[in-house]
Parts: structure tokens; C-alpha cells; sequence
């Protein structure tokens, strides 16, 4: 039962992160009024940061569960299963969007109210873009690794 309470969460805040940051990288195409985009992003920017920041801490630590609950770390004693090869490539696409994230939200933070600079623009949607790309490659991983457990 416990087990399949994590998993739901897990379901739901994965499905709540890959919705968001599509929702999110669709509108930067959709507003090209610079006035709009500001405007919108000024008010939503806060709340999907803070609630990036729940989500993802609910999938770090329901994976984190699994990868125990599951003895994955047994089977990532065999790299050369493919089991073990999806963990990996999934795990360093986590590490990566976590990463990427981080560096996001700090930007995104700092920003806040004001204009950004050249870099922080940059940077900004660098980070937009590999979020919005890593979450669909550990989605692939994800469903590639569940038709084989």
C-alpha cells in the first residue's frame, strides 16, 4: 500500500513537472509581445519557481525511495544489462535537469522585477530549453525502464 502511495505521488509530480515546463516553454513561443511576456512571467514566474522547487524535491526523494525499495542499486552493479544502462542515462538526465533548474531559478530569482542582461537572457532560456528537452528524454527512460521491470 505504502509502495503504491510513492508511486502515485511520483506519477503526479512528474506529471505536474513535464505539464508546467511545457505549459511554460509553449507560452515563451506563444507571447511575443515583450509587454505580455513580461507581464505574465512576472506573475506566474514565482509561483511555477516555488512550486518547481516542491515538485522536484518529490521526485528526488520518491527515486530516491525506489532506487531502495527496489534494489536498484543491485542492478546497477551490471551495467552491461539494459535495465542498469537506462538507470544511468535516466539518473544523469535527473542530475542534469536538477542542475539546469538550479541555475534557472537562481537567474530567474535574481531578475525578478528587473530587466536582465544580456547573459542572464541567455543563460535563462539555455536553461528553459534543457529542462524543457531533458524532461522529455527521462520520460522516454522512464517508460523504456518501466516495460522492463
Amino acid at each position: 500500500m505504502l509502495f503504491d502511495i510513492i508511486l502515485f505521488t511520483h506519477i503526479l509530480a512528474a506529471a505536474a513537472w513535464i505539464g508546467g515546463s511545457i505549459l511554460l516553454f509553449g507560452m515563451g513561443l506563444y507571447f511575443r509581445d515583450k509587454e505580455v511576456q513580461t507581464t505574465v512571467y512576472y506573475y506566474i514566474g514565482p509561483f511555477y519557481g516555488y512550486f518547481e522547487l516542491i515538485v522536484l524535491s518529490i521526485l528526488l526523494i520518491t527515486g530516491g525511495y525506489f532506487i531502495y525499495a527496489l534494489s536498484i542499486g543491485e542492478v546497477l552493479l551490471h551495467p552491461q544489462m539494459a535495465l542498469a544502462k537506462y538507470f544511468y542515462i535516466k539518473i544523469v538526465l535527473v542530475t542534469l535537469i536538477t542542475i539546469s533548474t538550479i541555475i534557472h531559478m537562481y537567474i530567474s530569482l535574481k531578475a525578478h522585477g528587473r530587466d536582465r542582461t544580456l547573459k542572464e537572457k541567455l543563460v535563462s532560456r539555455a536553461t528553459s530549453l534543457a529542462i524543457f528537452t531533458l524532461n522529455l528524454g527521462i520520460l522516454w527512460y522512464a517508460i523504456k525502464i518501466r516495460s522492463l521491470i
